[in-house]
């Protein structure tokens, strides 16, 4: 991929050649071969501010010999990635490593740095790992941030990444957050899925012939089997539901209308919840700011959608189905009881 290296990048680049190769050139020495070998002209001040920056701003592991006055990096192993070259790109990288961070140990992690490897100009060893984040202020102003999360056994990891590409069928014992003991399951495993903190296995149930979420952090003894499936067409998970509720979901659609007002309603009148969805005023609860609101959708997500609601409290009570008011019903029911003791 071509690059436009402004002035800057290219002394950035060649000041990082020309350490990297372990001569520990003094300063006078690699102004002049910045000059003669890259037709980089720089004086002692700008050169010095260059230093500095690759130092202050990029981290860059730059160091003098106590005894030659030679510059070198005190990382043997270390060269300058191409994303350090312009501030902008620099900037995207470090928030990328961020990102990153929230997966390292598991395939994607791998297969982010292969592409960051991909990115390197020749020679350049480009990666996740090489990308230092000098920790100051500035470095912590865009974070990523999720629900708390277990932490998967990298053997966990290691096997279902063989397993997914392969496609083989796996085996484990699994116990849900409803299940009283784990129970043996044997699955087709199709997707990962990242929610809210967690992950998750989409898979095909062999033993239960349904479509299943797994979360990983529950999954125990697990093993590869010889079996070879053939990854059906519509497996991806989001073929299933538009997600909005998290990755549990069901095969019946259900047409969703909720009451929300105050905070909820603001929050939720702005956002997809599911097909077909409407939002009107509630003109007979127009709630105390008067921006009551009726959301109208469909969905396949009414376990996630029954919580949902009930975390709204007194912002948000159900209309329709009779499920999903049934189900709120009956928790207000279970809370009053509680008052009564």
């Amino acid at each position: 991929m071509a690059v436009d290296f402004t002035e800057k990048a290219k002394r950035y680049q060649a000041i990082d050649e020309i350490i990297a190769s372990g001569r520990k050139l003094k300063w006078r020495e690699i102004i002049s071969e910045l000059g003669e070998k890259y037709g980089i002209n720089t004086s002692r001040t700008s050169f010095f501010r260059d230093i500095k920056e690759l130092q202050e701003k990029y981290a860059v592991p730059i160091d003098t010999d106590f005894e030659t006055n030679g510059y070198f990096y005190t990382d043997p192993k270390y060269r300058l990635p191409r994303f350090y070259t312009d501030e902008n790109a620099a900037k995207a990288a470090k928030l990328i490593k961020t990102l990153m961070d929230m997966v390292k140990g598991n395939p994607l992690y791998k297969e982010a740095q292969e592409v960051f490897e991909s990115l390197s100009i020749e020679n350049h060893d480009l990666t996740l790992e090489n990308i230092r984040i000098k920790k100051n202020p500035e470095n912590d102003r865009i974070i990523f941030v999720g629900a708390p999360n277990k932490e998967v056994p990298a053997q966990i990891w290691r096997l279902l990444d063989k397993a997914l590409h392969e496609n083989r069928v796996i085996t484990f014992d699994y116990q849900s957050l409803t299940d009283s003991e784990p129970h043996f399951r044997r699955v087709q495993p199709w997707q990962l899925i990242f929610d809210n903190g967690n992950w998750n296995l989409h898979a095909f149930d062999v033993i239960k012939q349904g479509r299943r979420r797994y979360t990983l952090s529950e999954i125990k003894n697990l093993k590869l089997t010889d079996e070879i499936f053939t990854l059906p067409k519509d497996y991806d998970f989001r073929k299933m539901t538009l997600g909005s509720f998290g990755c549990m979901c069901h095969d019946t659609k259900l047409d969703f209308k909720i009451h929300l007002h105050g905070y909820a309603a603001r929050y939720a009148k702005n956002r997809i919840w599911g097909e077909n969805q409407k939002v009107t005023a509630d003109s007979e609860n127009p709630g105390k700011e008067g921006e009551g609101i009726i959301l109208s959708f469909k969905s396949n997500q009414l376990f996630s959608i029954e919580r949902w609601v009930w975390q709204w409290a007194d912002e948000a009570w159900p209309l329709e189905p009779k499920e999903l008011v049934d189900d709120w019903k009956g928790r207000l029911e279970r809370v009053n009881a509680l008052e009564k003791r």
